[in-house]
C-alpha cells in the first residue's frame, strides 16, 4: 500500500480531525534530491565553501547576501525536484477523492523556511483559488522536539472561517487570539518524508525551534479543487479569493457565505 492507511480512513481523519499524517510518503532518496537541489542553488549564489551542508550553507548566505537569500526562497516555487514531490500523483489523488472532483489546482507550490525567530501565529489557510482546499506540509528534517514544528487547534475546522488581521511581529495573517483560545492546542510530530494534509479551515501555527543555527525546510502547496472557485464563475473576481477581513477587499467577502462576495 502506497499510503500508511486506507483512503477511507484518510478522508475520515480530514473530515473529523481536520488533518491526516501520511507517514513515509517520500523516500530518503527523494528528500535528499531536494536538499541537493537547494544546496546547488545556494552554492550558485556563493561558490565558496563547497563542503558545507544545506543548513550551514543557508546560514552563510543569510549573512553574505540576505537579499539573494530571499531570491533563493522565491525561486524554490519553480524548482523541479520540489514540484515533483508536492505534485505527486498519489497526493493529488487524495485531494481529488476528498473533494470528489476530477480537477485539482496547485495554488502555491514551493518551500517554507523557518528560522530562529520566524514563526506563524494561529491562522487558517485563505487567499487561494478555492474557498476550501488541502494544505500540504512536509518537512525535509524531522519537525519535532528542539527542531520545532506545527500545532493545530482541535476541531477548529468545523466552525467555518474567521476574519484575520496582521497584528503581529511578522505582519502575517492571523486570527484574533481569543478565537484560537476557544480550541485545544495540539502539537503534531511530523517526520521527514511524511506528509501532513490539513483542511484549509483548520487553525494552526508554528512551533518555535530551540535548536540553534537550524532552519526548518518544509515542502508546501495548497491543493485547490474545482469547487467554490469564483475566478471561473464571476467575470470580475480576482484569481485568488481576498483574505477574510483585511487587504484586497477582504472586508467585502465572507468565506462562510454561499455568495462569497457581499457586494454582488
Amino acid at each position: 500500500m502506497y499510503y500508511s492507511k486506507s483512503k477511507k480512513k484518510i478522508f475520515n481523519e480530514i473530515k473529523e480531525s481536520g488533518y491526516t499524517i501520511l507517514n513515509n510518503i517520500y523516500s530518503k532518496k527523494k528528500i535528499n534530491g531536494v536538499k541537493k537541489s537547494l544546496l546547488s542553488m545556494l552554492h550558485y549564489i556563493d561558490p565558496r565553501n563547497k563542503n558545507l551542508n544545506l543548513q550551514s550553507k543557508y546560514h552563510q548566505i543569510k549573512q553574505y547576501k540576505p537579499i539573494l537569500k530571499r531570491h533563493f526562497y522565491d525561486m524554490c516555487k519553480n524548482e523541479s525536484e520540489i514540484l515533483r514531490l508536492v505534485q505527486d500523483s498519489k497526493i493529488v489523488d487524495i485531494a481529488k477523492g476528498f473533494f470528489n472532483t476530477d480537477v485539482i489546482f496547485s495554488s502555491s507550490p514551493g518551500i517554507l523556511i523557518f528560522e530562529d525567530r520566524r514563526f506563524f501565529y494561529p491562522h487558517q489557510e485563505t487567499h487561494q483559488f478555492s474557498i476550501n482546499f488541502l494544505n500540504l506540509w512536509s518537512p525535509l528534517y524531522d519537525a519535532k522536539g528542539s527542531q520545532g514544528g506545527i500545532a493545530i487547534y482541535k476541531d477548529s475546522h468545523k466552525h467555518g472561517y474567521w476574519k484575520h488581521n496582521t497584528n503581529n511581529k511578522l505582519n502575517s495573517t492571523c486570527v484574533d487570539p481569543a478565537i484560537a483560545k476557544k480550541f485545544k492546542r495540539k502539537i503534531l510530530k511530523v517526520n521527514a518524508g511524511s506528509v501532513l494534509l490539513m483542511h484549509s479551515a483548520l487553525i494552526h501555527e508554528s512551533v518555535a525551534m530551540k535548536k540553534k543555527q537550524f532552519a526548518r525546510f518544509v515542502l508546501n502547496d495548497r491543493l485547490c479543487p474545482l469547487k467554490k472557485l469564483p475566478y471561473l464563475t464571476k467575470e470580475n473576481a480576482p484569481k485568488r479569493i481576498p483574505y477574510p477581513g483585511h487587504g484586497e477587499g477582504g472586508n467585502s467577502v465572507d468565506y462562510n457565505s454561499m455568495n462569497i462576495y457581499l457586494n454582488d
